[in-house]
């Protein structure tokens, strides 16, 4: 079949297969564009309410020690730059078991054995959810967290813990347990998931964080660069490379900004099973670090329902401290490729700021909580002993903004103290109300509720079967193939042509019906009058690749027509290779 240059890169993705001989489209009959796919969060979510924003402040001495005895006078709040009220005040303590008595700046105890037993029980117990983020953490990187994990889980826990192992891949149980040996039985089982390559495209060669500078118009710079290698490498003038560079980078940022925003819906569900316990409660991240750019209103999101399910979040920097070579590019990082050293340009200019760029994400879940984030060290053990123990002291400050405009923009917020040189910690900015409510509060599409069913709907002339598809990138893949009975499916006919929109879905879930990974493609037809009547009989099989860590799973196929919105759906236990 002979198609254009940008429909072959879409038919990359998603295959499009005429049945029978000879039965091919021209290049105007068919486009299509695939796209990562991800559930909507839970509707009604938890939102920061106007009338009171509550703020966790953990202060700390030089050594990393929780100060204590502060008071509401020690404390101002800037909202924006301008200076707001207190009108709430209070303190939550915590005393570890192993703590001596309590002075002005505790001094952080001595690690406990798990298997030791306090006479009595003073404090609920402790709970903490070890989130190994396994989507864009590396091999390397994750061996040692793991390690360090293991040692701390084995030697750092206080009596009365109850800890999980968790990771961002996919949905878990979180069956808290003191059974040192399960946990770490559960930590060597975590393996390694990156859904995203070093680079994201290698003619030219664009990474994510180029992906994001580009598709937001941040960096001129970085896009000339990279519409330099693409003519280069295409054989493109500079303005067709220009305007190619602005169609296919903004597709590759939306596949970056899914990923994050899974390993966010991850995060964010062990939040919401953790702030269901009866006591103390911690998240322990540990991640190379992601790209949280335009998802910070998702991040608000999970700082707000984190806050009020008195919910700690910690995360520790598992890339430790990083170099860079003379040339601006970190020493593990894989060499340029293209036919000419722009891209390489392009990049070492952006790569120490994509770096710190992967770390904000983390930095505003930590600081945004009360939490502390541990980064710029390969000790990682020293990271797990400082974020393992929960704050000894909290203060919990609120104040109602003066003068609020419900127009959803960000607002920064500032805590200092009037006096003392400490570091504090607190919640870095909330989200103001909007007028109408923003898209995440929307009822789901049908479709939506459809790729998490299990019913079987048949309104579209279409069958969902899955073969084994070729590993990529070190995973285990499997081809959707969608077979459409053109002969029973409804056009709409517009001047010469035969036109119909169908919108594809596959999702794999997990044995709890969880969402794992999901992918989704729309394919508008316009056909011809002769090329209609050839696919009448046999018909046209539509394929889609998902990858995914080997096992097995329950995939989830749809399939929608887009003249009256018929499905049809059906699910099927499937493994992967």
């Amino acid at each position: 079949m002979r198609c254009g240059r940008l429909l072959c890169w879409v038919l990359a993705a998603a295959t499009l297969a005429a049945l029978g001989a000879a039965q091919g489209f021209a290049p105007d009959e068919v486009r299509a564009h695939r796209s990562p796919y991800v559930p909507p969060p839970p509707p009604n979510v938890l939102r920061t309410q106007v009338n009171l924003v509550e703020i966790p402040v953990v202060v700390r001495d030089g050594k990393h020690h929780a100060v204590a005895a502060l008071k509401q006078g020690d404390f101002q709040i800037f909202d924006a730059g301008k200076k707001q009220t207190i009108t709430t005040f209070s303190v939550e303590t915590f005393t570890p078991a192993a703590a001596g008595e309590a002075g002005t700046a505790p001094v952080a105890p001595a690690p406990v054995p798990v298997a030791q037993k306090s006479e009595k029980a003073e404090h609920p117990p402790r709970y903490v959810v070890i989130c190994f983020d396994n989507l864009s953490t590396k091999f390397a990187d994750l061996y040692r967290t793991k390690a360090a994990a293991e040692r701390f889980v084995q030697n750092g826990l206080a009596p009365g813990d109850l800890v999980t192992v968790v990771t961002t891949a996919s949905s878990q149980d979180t069956t808290f347990t003191a059974d040192v040996s399960k946990l770490v039985a559960s930590i060597e089982k975590i393996t390694p998931q990156q859904r995203l390559p070093e680079a994201l495209s290698t003619c030219p060669r664009v990474t994510p964080y180029q992906a994001y500078v580009i598709a937001n118009h941040l960096d001129n710079e970085t896009l000339a660069g990279v519409a330099a290698e693409d003519a280069a490498c295409k054989g493109l003038r500079p303005g067709p490379a220009l305007e190619d560079v602005n169609t296919f980078v903004p597709i590759l940022w939306e596949q970056a900004k899914a990923n994050t925003a899974n390993t966010l819906y991850s995060i964010q569900s062990v939040v919401d099973a953790l702030g269901k316990m009866p006591g103390r409660r911690m998240l322990l991240l540990a991640s190379s670090g992601f790209l949280s750019g335009n998802l910070e209103y998702q991040e608000d999101e999970l700082i707000s329902r984190a806050v009020h399910a008195e919910v700690v979040i910690n995360a520790l920097d598992a890339k430790g401290l990083y170099a860079y070579n003379p040339g601006g590019r970190p020493i593990d990082a894989p060499a340029p490729r293209g036919p000419s050293q722009r891209t390489a340009i392009a990049e070492m200019k952006t790569e120490g700021r994509g770096m710190q760029a992967q770390d904000d994400g983390m930095a505003v879940l930590a600081l945004g909580t009360g939490g502390a984030f541990y980064h710029n060290s390969n000790d990682l053990d020293r990271g797990f002993h400082e974020l393992g123990v929960l704050p000894e002291v909290v203060y919990v400050l609120g104040f109602t903004p003066e003068d609020m405009t419900p127009d959803g923009r960000y607002h920064s917020l500032k805590v200092k103290l009037t006096s003392g040189h400490y570091t504090v910690q607190a919640r870095m900015g909330y989200t103001a109300p909007t007028k109408t409510p923003p898209p995440q509060q929307h009822p789901p599409s049908r479709l939506d509720v459809e790729a998490l069913a299990s019913d079987t709907l048949s309104e579209v002339p279409a069958g969902i079967t899955s073969e084994p598809g070729s590993p990529q990138n070190g995973k285990a893949a499997l081809t959707v193939v969608m077979h459409i009975d053109t002969g029973h499916l409804k056009f709409e006919t517009r001047a010469d042509r035969h036109a119909q929109k169908l919108t594809l879905l596959a999702a794999l879930l997990d044995k709890g019906g969880n969402f794992v990974t999901g992918v989704q493609a729309e394919v508008e037809l316009s056909l011809k009058p002769d090329t209609l009547e050839r696919l009448a009989g046999p018909g046209m099989n539509l394929r889609l690749t998902i990858e995914a860590p080997a096992g097995t799973y329950t995939l989830r196929g749809v399939v929608q027509e887009g003249l009256e919105g018929k499905m049809s759906a059906s699910s099927q236990a499937v493994e992967l290779r």
